[in-house]
């Protein structure tokens, strides 16, 4: 049985990366994985991630259980869209992917949208909780998020094949994706 290709959908928290994979995914007919689903190092707390990027930020201290795995068999089955920020960069995951694609979009579309996706899954008894949450999001932002994602950008896109604006519709970079990536 030939293998199928792992195919990456990289780029910053809010760029559009469970968009563009879910329909690229539906496209190609194949699975997707989600390195989210298997990531825990997120729910470590601000301090634990400011020491993190004060030692620099090594990628190699992000556990993802059983994703590799999880890769390695839904590609025996076939071609897979791995949806995941880290993209080659990751040394657990990025030996397996075949193709990577970054979706490049400016700090504050990608913040904005984000925001607005969490914002989404908030129920209505739930908002005075989540505004104290945003808060302190946006209080670490300077301090987290925003060194985190200067070092993804530097890490992660040179090692993509393919580049998408995320200025566009999610359908015509699909279709431009799907060329793009029968051409490699």
């Amino acid at each position: 049985m030939t293998q199928g290709p792992i195919i990456a959908i990289c780029g910053a928290p809010g760029a559009g990366k469970s968009r563009l994979a879910k329909g690229l995914s539906v496209r190609m007919g194949c699975e997707l994985i989600s390195y989210d689903t298997y990531e825990t190092f997120t729910r470590s707390g601000p301090e634990t991630v400011q020491e993190w990027i004060s030692r620099g930020s090594p990628y190699s201290e992000i556990e993802t259980p059983g994703l590799s795995d999880a890769l390695r068999v839904a590609a025996a089955h076939g071609p897979v869209v791995f949806d995941t920020p880290l993209g080659r960069a990751h040394p657990q995951t990025g030996k397996l992917i075949d193709k990577a694609v970054w979706i490049d979009c400016p700090a504050d579309l990608a913040l904005s949208r984000k925001v607005a996706q969490l914002a989404d899954t908030v129920p209505t008894a739930r908002a005075g909780a989540f505004v104290d949450w945003l808060k302190g999001y946006l209080a670490q932002y300077e301090l987290i998020v925003r060194p985190a994602c200067a070092l993804q950008l530097a890490r992660v896109k040179p090692l993509c094949e393919v580049c998408v604006d995320a200025h566009h519709q999610v359908d015509y970079i699909l279709d431009g994706l799907v060329d793009q990536l029968n051409e490699r």
